[in-house]
C-alpha cells in the first residue's frame, strides 16, 4: 500500500518539478505516492505555468489550500453558545511565507475562483467560505475526501428549495413546540428535554429520506434517553396520545401480567417510513450499550436480504460525554471493516450538547473535539451548528450518501446545548453558571429559522402562526385522548419451558455429518494432527461413543440440515480455546481456509463461525442483537473463559435477562461459558453460576450445566426446535471436553431429551445420604463414591439450574425417601456457585435441611496454587463422605 503524500510541507521545488518530470515521461518510474499526488491535486498543469519560475508561491497556495481543507473547521462558527473566539494559526497567511501586501497579488487559484489566477485575499476568501463558513469538515479517507471536495469546492451551495425549507420549519415546529407542551403539562417529570438541539428532528427525517432514495429498506436507530420520546413521535410516529399517557400517574403497563415495564425514555418503537421499516431499539440507563445491539440488528437483516450491506443501515445517536468516555463506542466501531461484524457503516449523530450529567467538555475528554475518537477508523466527521438547520440537513444527506458507495462510519457532531440541566428537575446554575446565563438568553432554533425565512420572503407570518396554532391543536386533540382508558391487553400465551420437545435426529443424518465434515477438498493441505483429530471423530461414530466437540457438531450439523442458520461468534472460536471444535481448517500451505459445516448439502442452512475482536461487551450486545432480528437462527456466543463475560455484564444485566420483561422482547441467544475449579488461578475458573441465578426470575432464561454431550446435543436443538424463545446459559466443561465421562452412547442422540435432572444410573434405592449437585463436581463425587466403595449414597445431578424441575427432583426425592440426610455439594465457594439460590428450594421440595459441602467463602473465585486448588478439594470431599 502506498503511504500518504506528506502534505506538511513542500520546500524542494526543484525535486518537485524533477519528479514531475520523469511521471510525465514515465508514471511507473517514481514512487506510488507521488503518482497519486500528481494525478489527484491536478498540481502537474500548474507546474507547465510561467507563474512556477516566481519564487514557487503556487507550491504555498496549494499548502494553503491543502491547510483549510485540513484546518478550516477550527473557524468553523460550530458551536451556539461558545465564550471564546476560536483561533487557527495552521491557516495565517504569515504561516504559508505570505504577508499582507501579498493580499492584493495575483496567485494560481487551484479552481477556486473564476480565473486562473486571482488576488490572494480572494482565494483565501473562497476558502473560507467552503471550509470555515457553516460545516467543519475532517476527512482523512483519501477517497472520500476527493469525492467530498467535488461537491464543495469551487463554493460550497446550502440552498434548500422553498418547500424544502418549509418542511425543515415544519420539523422544527414538532420538535419543538411538543417539548415545550410537555414541559407546561407535565411540570417537573423528566422527559430528557431536545430543546436546544431540536434540528435533530428534520436531519433524522433527511437521513431516512435520503436512505430510501439510495437504496435502504430497513433502518435499526439507537440512542439514549435524551430527545428519545421526541424521536419517537415525530420520526417514528408513535402517537402523541399514548406519549401522553405514559406521563399520567394513571398510567399501568396493562400489557406485563408480572412485569414492571420500563420508563418511556427507554422504550423502542418499530414503524414503516415510505415503505421502508425504521425500528428504534430500546436502550437501558447504560448509554452507549445499545450500540453493539443495533449494529447486530442490521447485520442480521443484511444477511436475511441478501445483497449487500445498503438495504439495512444502522442510525446511533450519541451524547458527546458518552462517545469520548464509553469504551464500548471504540469496541463497537473496530466491528466496521471486520467480515463477521461489518454493517456497510454506521451514521454516528453526536448530539452535541457540550456537557455531561453537571461535567463540561475539558473535564470529560482529553482530545479537541469528543469526535476525535472517530479518526482511529479513519471516519469522516461533520462539525454541524444546531442553529443552522440547512447546513445540518445538507451534511446529513451527504452522510448517508458517503455510507451507501464507501461503507464505512460516518460523524455527524451535532453541536448544540442542553436548554435545562440534566433532567428538567435540575439546577443547572449549580455548576454551569457562565454557560447558563448565555442558554438562558438564547432564541430557540425554531424561531430562528422561521425569522430566516420572513426575512427571505419564503413565508408569510400568518401561514407560520396558523401552522403553529395548527399543531398545538393537534397537541390538545391527542392530550385529551390520553385521558381515555386504553383496553387491557392480552398477555400472549406461553406454553411451559418444561412441555417435551422433539430433539432426536436419524442416525443416518449423523453420519453424513460425520461423513462430510471428515471430507476436505483433494488439495487442500490439512496438519498432520488435525488429520489424525478427524480419523479419532470417525472412529468414535463408528464406535457409538461420542465426545462433547462432536456432539456440538452434530448439534450444528443437524440444524444445518433441516435449513436453521447456525451462527457461532466469540474469541477463537473457530478453533475453540482448548482445540475441541476445529470449524475451520486452515491450509498449511496457502493459508485457505474451509469450513467444513458449509458442505453438508445443497440447501442447508446458512453456518457462520466468527473469530471476534477482543470484546466481550460490544460482541455479545451484537449477537444479541442479530438474535433479536433473526430468531429462528441458531446464535451463540461463547466466551474464552466464563470468567470474561464479566465484562460484558451490562449486557446481560440490562438486556439478556430482562428485554422480555421490559420491553416485550425476547431473544433465543445462547452463551457457552467454559466453567469449572481446575486450579488455573481466579480468573479461569468460574463464570458466576451465582449472578445468572441472582437474575432470574419470571422463567426469563434457562441455565443449564450440563454433564454430557447427548445433554448438550438435546439442549442446543431444543433451542431451535421450541417455539418458546429464551436466552440460554450454558456453563461447559474445560478438562472433559474429550473425556470419557461427558461422552454419550450414539443412541443418546437418536432417543431421547433433554434432561433437567439425572437421576443416579447406580443409585441404591436405600441409599441413606442424597447428594445434589451440578456439573463438574458429579465426576468428584462418583470417583470418590466408588473408592471409598459407599453404596449408602445416591448421587442427583441438576442439569437445569433454572427454572428448576420442581416435580423432577419431587419424584426423585420420594425414590429416595429413606436418605436421612440432604447434602448439596458443590465445588464453588459457599458465597458462590448455586447453593444459596437452591438450597431453600431443595429444602421446599423435601421438608428437610439441607446439608452443605464445598468450598467455604471466599472474596476470590479460585485459588492460584494448584496445591492449593487439590487440597481444597480433599477437603470437601472429605467433609461430605464423613
Amino acid at each position: 500500500m502506498a503511504k500518504p503524500f506528506p502534505d506538511h510541507t513542500l520546500a524542494n521545488l526543484t525535486l518537485i518539478e524533477e519528479l514531475y518530470a520523469r511521471y510525465r515521461a514515465d508514471p511507473s518510474s517514481i514512487d506510488p505516492s507521488w503518482t497519486h499526488f500528481f494525478e489527484g491535486m491536478d498540481f502537474g498543469s500548474y507546474l507547465q505555468k510561467p507563474a512556477v519560475a516566481s519564487g514557487g508561491f503556487d507550491l504555498r497556495i496549494y499548502e494553503l489550500v491543502q491547510a483549510y481543507r485540513r484546518f478550516g473547521h477550527l473557524l468553523t462558527p460550530i458551536n451556539p453558545i461558545a465564550l471564546e473566539r476560536r483561533e487557527a494559526p495552521e491557516l495565517s497567511i504569515e504561516a504559508f511565507g505570505f504577508s499582507k501586501e501579498d493580499l492584493s497579488k495575483p496567485f494560481p487559484s487551484f479552481g477556486l475562483c473564476k480565473g486562473p489566477e486571482a488576488p490572494l485575499s480572494e482565494i483565501v476568501d473562497a476558502l473560507s467560505k467552503i471550509y470555515c463558513s457553516r460545516i467543519g469538515f475532517e476527512i482523512e479517507n483519501p477517497e472520500v475526501r476527493k469525492w467530498v471536495q467535488e461537491r464543495i469546492e469551487p463554493e460550497l451551495k446550502i440552498e434548500p428549495s422553498i418547500e424544502e425549507k418549509r418542511l425543515i420549519l415544519q420539523a422544527l415546529n414538532r420538535s419543538e413546540l411538543l417539548e415545550k407542551y410537555l414541559h407546561t403539562r407535565y411540570a417537573g417529570q423528566k422527559r430528557f428535554s431536545l430543546e436546544g438541539i431540536e434540528t435533530i428532528i428534520p436531519l433524522l427525517a433527511e437521513l431516512l429520506e435520503e436512505g430510501i432514495s439510495e437504496g435502504a429498506e430497513e433502518f435499526f436507530l439507537g440512542m439514549a434517553h435524551r430527545g428519545r420520546l421526541n424521536v419517537l413521535s415525530n420520526i417514528l410516529g408513535k402517537p402523541y396520545s399514548v406519549v401522553f399517557k405514559e406521563f399520567e400517574d394513571t398510567f399501568y403497563p396493562l400489557s406485563m401480567e408480572d412485569g414492571s415495564g420500563d420508563v418511556k425514555y427507554h422504550k423502542g418503537f418499530s414503524s414503516q417510513i415510505a415503505g421502508a421499516m425504521v425500528h428504534l431499539a430500546p436502550n437501558a440507563s447504560h448509554l452507549e450499550s445499545v450500540d453493539g445491539i443495533v449494529l447486530g440488528q442490521t447485520r442480521a437483516s443484511q444477511v436475511q436480504k441478501g445483497g449487500g450491506f445498503a438495504k439495512a443501515a444502522a442510525i446511533l445517536m450519541h451524547g458527546d460525554a458518552a462517545f469520548a468516555g464509553q469504551g464500548v463506542v471504540y469496541e463497537t466501531m473496530q466491528l466496521v471493516q471486520l467480515d463477521g461484524y461489518a454493517t456497510g457503516g454506521t451514521i454516528h449523530i453526536i448530539l452535541n450538547n457540550q456537557i455531561g450529567f453537571t461535567t463540561l467538555p475539558s473535564e470529560a475528554h482529553s482530545m479537541r473535539y469528543c469526535s476525535d475518537l472517530a479518526k482511529a477508523f479513519g471516519a469522516p466527521v461533520f462539525h454541524l451548528n444546531a442553529e443552522d438547520p440547512e447546513s445540518c440537513l445538507f451534511a446529513a444527506k451527504m452522510a448517508m450518501q458517503i455510507r451507501q458507495r464507501f461503507g464505512v462510519d460516518v460523524i455527524l457532531d451535532l453541536n448544540g446545548y442542553r436548554k435545562y440541566g440534566h433532567n428538567e428537575g435540575d439546577e443547572p446554575f449549580f455548576t454551569q453558571p457562565l454557560h447558563y446565563k448565555l442558554i438562558r438568553a438564547k432564541t430557540p432554533i425554531r424561531e430562528l429559522y422561521l425569522e430566516k425565512l420572513l426575512s427571505e420572503g419564503h413565508l408569510e407570518r400568518q401561514m407560520a402562526e396558523t401552522l403553529e396554532a395548527e399543531f398545538k391543536a393537534n397537541l390538545e386533540k391527542e392530550q385529551a385522548a390520553a385521558k381515555e382508558s386504553l383496553p387491557a391487553q392480552e398477555q400472549p400465551k406461553q406454553g411451559s419451558l418444561f412441555d417435551p420437545v422433539h430433539t432426536v435426529v436419524d442416525e443416518a443424518a449423523l453420519r453424513l455429518i460425520v461423513q462430510q465434515t471428515s471430507q476436505l477438498p483433494a488439495d487442500f493441505h490439512l496438519h498432520p494432527k488435525l488429520q489424525k483429530w478427524l480419523e479419532e471423530r470417525k472412529k468414535m461414530m463408528e464406535e457409538g461413543q461420542i465426545d462433547w466437540g462432536l456432539g456440538e457438531c452434530l448439534a450444528y450439523g443437524s440444524l444445518l440440515l433441516e435449513k436453521t442458520p447456525v451462527r457461532l461468534s466469540g474469541q477463537d472460536v473457530r478453533r475453540g480455546t482448548f482445540s475441541h471444535r476445529h470449524s475451520v481448517f486452515v491450509d498449511q500451505e496457502n493459508g485457505s481456509l474451509y469450513f467444513p459445516l458449509q458442505h453438508l448439502q445443497e440447501g442447508q442452512g446458512r453456518f457462520d463461525a466468527i473469530n471476534s475482536p477482543l470484546s466481550e461487551y460490544s460482541v455479545l450486545g451484537f449477537e444479541f442483537g442479530y438474535s433479536w432480528t433473526n430468531p429462528n437462527a441458531l446464535v451463540l456466543w461463547e466466551a474464552q473463559f466464563g470468567d470474561f463475560a464479566n465484562t460484558a455484564q451490562v449486557v446481560i444485566d440490562q438486556y439478556i435477562s430482562s428485554a422480555e420483561q421490559k420491553w416485550m422482547r425476547s431473544s433465543s441467544i445462547v452463551l457457552l461459558l467454559p466453567h469449572g475449579m481446575e486450579g488455573q488461578g481466579p480468573e479461569h475458573s468460574s463464570a458466576r453460576i451465582e449472578r445468572f441465578l441472582q437474575l432470574s426470575s419470571n422463567n426469563n432464561m434457562q441455565i443449564i450445566n450440563p454433564t454430557s454431550s447427548s445433554q448438550l446435543f438435546h439442549a442446543l436443538r431444543r433451542q431451535v426446535k421450541r417455539g418458546i424463545k429464551k436466552p440460554l446459559i450454558v456453563f461447559t466443561p474445560k478438562s472433559h471436553l474429550r473425556s470419557k465421562e461427558t461422552s454419550s452412547l450414539l443412541s443418546a442422540f437418536t432417543k431421547g431429551s433433554f434432561e433437567e435432572v439425572l437421576d443416579d444410573p447406580n443409585g441404591p434405592s436405600q441409599a441413606e445420604k442424597l447428594f445434589f449437585c451440578s456439573g463438574k463436581v458429579y465426576f468428584d463425587l462418583e470417583a470418590e463414591r466408588t473408592k471409598r466403595n459407599r453404596a449408602d449414597i445416591a448421587l442427583i445431578r441438576i442439569e437445569q439450574l433454572y427454572p428448576l424441575h420442581a416435580e423432577k427432583i419431587g419424584s426423585l426425592l420420594s425414590k429416595y425417601s429413606k436418605a436421612a440426610s440432604l447434602y448439596w455439594v458443590q465445588e464453588e465457594h459457599e458465597n458462590m456457585g448455586a447453593w444459596e439460590y437452591i438450597r431453600p428450594e431443595l429444602e421446599k421440595l423435601s421438608g428437610k435441611k439441607m446439608n452443605y459441602a464445598g468450598r467455604r467463602r471466599s472474596s476470590s473465585p479460585a485459588t492460584g496454587s494448584h496445591r492449593r486448588h487439590e487440597k481444597e478439594l480433599r477437603d470437601f470431599l472429605e467433609g461430605a463422605f464423613a
